[in-house]
């Protein structure tokens, strides 16, 4: 099985090896063949019964729901036929399906091209941000595709797929389909000249702070002045500050991972961010915040010493 047809446009399917399907149950793996497709930059996977039994709407119901949910991504079933009753029963359920190259029950690509039309073009979502910081300091993410970007970052390529969306209707970057029917990603400008043109859109990577006791968990990138103090001459301050992508904070809130974690005081100050701290550098065992989003950070600090530094900074990014 290499394609599908929807409105007419044949979709190329891709097969998903088991490295893209932690995380889902046994049952499911063992029942179906995984597959992922593309209508208009909008992204699902295809589930095609492994044997020939059908189960209940509410059965196929359960099963999306729980795949969706671990890998936040819209799921539907491939059959090769189906009576009319039974399209009935699962459009009344919810059901996504695909029946062979005839009919097509996929209202989220409906709903996804409607709000793709209402970008905002204000102030950079995170993912939109991520993959420019990502591009300046990491390495390059020209020629890309989305698949690609996912495997590569730790971000769901739903997520991606929004950022790249914005991206596009800033023109930030452009995206050209390569012979498999997936779009890949360039930006338009050189290094300097996007910073330029993105920076008065970015953001304050911060979501909210938090405080702890004890020693920062394995995870903890070191952030705010003690991380500028590692790149400059500045003088490091008693309590350190450590970043956490939002995802990554929720599963050590929930594990308890976190001694004494409380809004007012502690030993440690937890910065919990909206995007996974970009490629995080290291200065021997420390790993340290990327330099620009450590600018958004301080940048209206009033301390004249550290608008100093982060200017020394700054110029010794180009």
């Amino acid at each position: 099985m290499n394609t599908i047809i929807i409105a007419g446009k044949e979709i190329p399917l891709r097969f998903l090896d088991k490295s893209e399907l932690r995380g889902i149950y046994i049952d499911a793996l063992v029942g179906y063949s995984f597959y992922e497709a593309a209508f208009q930059d909008n992204f699902f996977w295809l589930l095609a019964p492994k044997k020939e039994r059908k189960l209940s709407p509410l059965q196929y119901k359960h099963i999306a729901d729980r795949i969706g949910e671990v890998k936040q991504i819209p799921c539907a079933f491939l059959f090769d036929s189906l009576a009319t009753y039974e399209r009935d029963r699962l459009i009344d359920k919810g059901v996504f399906f695909v029946v062979s190259n005839k009919y097509a029950f996929l209202p989220f690509l409906l709903i996804n091209a409607k709000s793709g039309k209402e970008i905002k073009k204000d102030k950079l979502i995170p993912s939109a941000q991520f993959l420019i910081l990502y591009h300046l300091q990491v390495t390059s993410l020209n020629g890309y595709s989305l698949q690609e970007l996912e495997k590569r970052l730790p971000i769901k390529y739903v997520t991606l797929s929004r950022g790249v969306r914005q991206l596009e209707a800033l023109q930030l970057t452009k995206c050209t389909v390569n012979e498999e029917g997936f779009k890949e990603l360039s930006f338009l400008d050189d290094n300097p000249v996007l910073w330029q043109k993105a920076f008065p859109l970015m953001q304050n990577p911060i979501k909210s702070v938090w405080y702890a006791m004890g020693m920062p968990p394995s995870e903890a990138v070191l952030s705010g002045i003690n991380a500028l103090s590692n790149y400059s001459s500045l003088n490091p301050e008693e309590m350190s500050s450590y970043a956490f992508y939002d995802e990554l904070f929720r599963e050590l809130k929930n594990s308890g991972s976190l001694t004494g974690l409380n809004k007012m005081e502690g030993d440690i100050r937890l910065e919990v961010w909206k995007y996974p701290p970009v490629g995080a550098n290291r200065k021997g065992k420390i790993k340290l915040i990327d330099k620009l989003s450590l600018y958004l950070i301080l940048k209206d600090e009033p301390d004249p010493r550290v608008e100093k530094e982060l200017e020394i900074l700054m110029n010794s990014i180009w």
